[in-house]
């Protein structure tokens, strides 16, 4: 099994900027924006850090996208709407959770509002993924990439899909499967099981 690199290659523009930023303040302009800007490459370390994960694959079971936290389930129409927040402290590949296609259903570009305001759900970017009969939408927080770069494929449980640094993340999947996840559970990306079918 290929092993994780350490960093997101989504994250190395940005880390590589920082610092080159923070050694030239340190250089030419002042001791305090250099240092400041180096700290900021630092934490841009840990936000982009790819720790390796086992994947616990298994046709029977529904695996967690993402690390996250589990805020809200409600039932609507006849089906399970599960809640997941994401933060910038949690590890930030988005997995697939089964085997098989994912399809975009719906991109729409927008803003980067905080996610736990009403405002975010109308006006933030958002992209609604499906996989069979589960559909995702992940709601942009304060500081994503642009989710536009996902493209439809084939994928395995567990495959790499993007990256997603913090929002929210809706689970819909129908009535009938049930729930192996509580409100407040932490759950871990590949290895979390949602629900068996």
């Amino acid at each position: 099994m290929k092993k994780n690199k350490i960093i997101l290659p989504e994250g190395y523009k940005k880390i590589a900027i920082s610092f080159a930023i923070g050694v030239f303040f340190l250089l030419f302009i002042s001791d305090c924006l250099g240092y400041i800007a180096i700290t900021i490459g630092l934490v841009l370390l840990f936000i982009y850090r790819d720790t390796y994960k086992h994947i616990f694959k298994n046709t029977q079971s529904v695996l967690a996208p993402i690390d996250c936290t589990v805020t809200a389930i409600d039932n609507v129409n006849g089906k399970h709407k599960i809640y997941c927040k994401v933060s910038l402290c949690n590890n930030h590949v988005f997995r697939a959770p089964i085997d098989g296609d994912v399809k975009v259903k719906k991109y729409r570009r927008g803003l980067n509002l905080n996610p736990n305001s009403y405002k975010a759900s109308l006006y933030n970017e958002q992209i609604v993924l499906k996989f069979s009969d589960i559909k995702m939408k992940l709601i942009s927080g304060l500081c994503n990439h642009k989710m536009k770069r996902i493209k439809e494929s084939s994928v395995s449980q567990g495959d790499k899909i993007s990256v997603f640094l913090d929002g929210l993340v809706i689970i819909t999947v129908p009535k009938e499967n049930e729930l192996k996840i509580n409100v407040g559970d932490k759950l871990t990306s590949g290895q979390s099981i949602l629900f068996t079918k």
